[in-house]
């Protein structure tokens, strides 16, 4: 019997030892999460709204950025081998979409970032999947973001045939085509194409 009340006690202790454990992880979970919809919130309002419709390709250049923005917060939140970021370009009240800026093979090139408020990363792409120039081949892709959570991307694709031993392009050869793909940005957030 006493083994029963030594052994009840000994639960009991630990019982009470767990549930203060799980009490001091809970508020420090809620004071972490806290913390990163406070550093994002404070992020995005270092940014500025992009003028829509935006047009875009590798050879132009693209409108001036925010210059304020805060650094450390962008090398938190941005897009994977960026730079630097362009600006906000949708905002609602549960998601946000930025555009941030690299380097390609012509020039910039914007990558959008789809966030929920708190700062957590929805979806990301970038558009530039044709653009670029080699022997025989030469693209170039033109961007638009439009306002309505749209970007359309329009292509212009050349390509020649190589002479016998592959050291150069027969003239005369070229052969264009032209495409168009569609993005959409969902009201949860994932960037589709259409």
């Amino acid at each position: 019997m006493k083994q029963l009340i030594v052994l009840s006690i000994l639960l009991s202790v630990l019982w009470s030892c767990d549930s203060s454990t799980k009490k001091e992880k809970s508020t420090r979970s809620s004071k972490t999460t806290e913390q990163t919809s406070s550093d994002f919130e404070n992020y995005i309002s270092t940014l500025d709204q992009i003028p829509l419709p935006l047009e875009a390709n590798p050879l132009g250049q693209l409108p001036e950025t925010s210059k304020n923005f805060d650094k450390s917060a962008f090398e938190k939140y941005k897009h994977t081998w960026t730079s630097h970021p362009l600006d906000i370009y949708y905002q609602d009240d549960k998601t946000i979409g930025i555009i941030d800026c690299s380097i390609g093979d012509w020039g910039i090139v914007p990558f959008l970032t789809t966030y929920d408020l708190e700062g957590n990363k929805i979806d990301s792409t970038g558009f530039y999947y044709k653009s670029g120039q080699d022997m025989g081949y030469s693209a170039i892709e033109h961007l638009t973001f439009n306002a309505d959570r749209t970007i359309t991307v329009l292509d212009t694709v050349k390509r020649w045939d190589f002479n016998e031993d592959e050291t150069d392009i027969i003239e005369g050869s070229m052969k264009m085509t032209t495409g168009k793909v569609e993005y959409r940005i969902l009201d949860n957030g994932r960037i589709e194409k259409k």
